[in-house]
């Protein structure tokens, strides 16, 4: 079947039912006005959307189990884990949504490739897929998770090399990074700046804050640069959806680097929202934006950070 990729770029509609379930779930959290502590428990769980981490966290709270990030289908409780669903549990699954792809195609009916070879898909629709908590299985314990990768949190001392790794992805984005006199910024600790064509061009952040400080501030401007454009970061104000992203993005870098935030601005930004439906639709869809860039921020750092370890050795060596 040949079909235009002009009609094949948006994203089929979710669900009603599901799409309710997350109305609900975005709700509890907006009432609870606990953002802190949403963001801390689905950073726990690996592989799976932003919706699809709500939907099983509000599965979890409905059954009255704790959070736990160990989620998976049948065959893989089986298959990696050697753990087996207790009778009577396969009917009791915890629904998630995921996309139906099929070969994206161009207007001759021909499977557009990417650079890899391999097909480029499309969504066509969504469909329900079982997956099981922890609590519906048995049989081999359940493995610790890997914390190897995070840095102890000291005190609120963290590695310098951190807000150098940070620096270094905002150069790989041909950000130019600058330390300024807090009387620059006046009541701001750090801002972006962007060129005329849109993209983030600079970010400033206060010479005079500790370096814990700047690097929650970097990690909070690293999130407006990657995630907005110009328009976007002059119309935002302290309680937008926009700077929720970005101090949400600081949030999830800080807490993997073992910086504690506290709430700090979350409360009052959740507080001037509910769950209309353009509020649920923002933050279904800045949900996986922002865990886009906490990933993005992460990964250029620790590599930063072990190259720079590495080349330590070898010269002690």
């Amino acid at each position: 079947m040949t079909t235009n990729t002009n009609n094949q770029n948006k994203l089929p509609k979710v669900p009603d039912k599901a799409l309710e379930a997350l109305k609900a779930g975005i709700q509890s959290v907006l009432d609870s006005k606990d953002w802190t502590g949403f963001l801390s428990a689905i950073r726990q769980i690996h592989d799976y959307s932003f919706n699809n981490k709500l939907l099983i966290m509000l599965a979890q709270q409905e059954r009255g189990w704790p959070f736990s990030p160990f989620v998976a289908g049948r065959t893989k409780w089986n298959e990696k884990f050697n753990r087996q669903l207790k009778e009577g549990e396969f009917t009791k699954p915890i629904w998630i949504i995921a996309p139906v792809l099929i070969d994206k195609r161009d207007e001759n009916g021909n499977v557009i490739r990417k650079p890899d070879g391999t097909s480029d898909k499309i969504a066509i629709r969504f469909r329900g897929v079982k997956v099981y908590d922890h609590h519906q299985t048995h049989g081999d314990p359940i493995p610790e998770p890997d914390t190897s990768t995070m840095m102890a949190q000291l005190d609120g001392d963290i590695s310098g090399a951190v807000m150098d790794g940070m620096i270094a992805l905002a150069k790989q984005r041909q950000v130019e990074t600058q330390l300024v006199d807090q009387d620059e910024l006046g009541h701001a600790l750090g801002r972006c700046w962007f060129a005329n064509q849109g993209r983030a061009s600079k970010i400033e952040i206060s010479k005079d804050l500790n370096q814990a400080t700047q690097i929650s501030v970097m990690s909070h401007e690293l999130g407006h640069a990657i995630l907005h454009n110009r328009d976007e970061y002059q119309e935002h104000d302290s309680s937008s959806i926009k700077e929720l992203e970005a101090e949400s993005v600081a949030y999830l870098v800080c807490s993997y680097y073992g910086l504690d935030l506290g709430g700090r601005s979350f409360q009052y930004i959740v507080h001037h929202n509910t769950a209309s439906d353009d509020v649920v639709a923002d933050l279904l869809k800045s949900g996986d934006r922002i865990f886009r860039a906490y990933q993005e921020i992460i990964t250029t750092t620790d590599q930063f950070m072990h190259q720079g370890q590495a080349q330590k050795e070898l010269v002690a060596a």
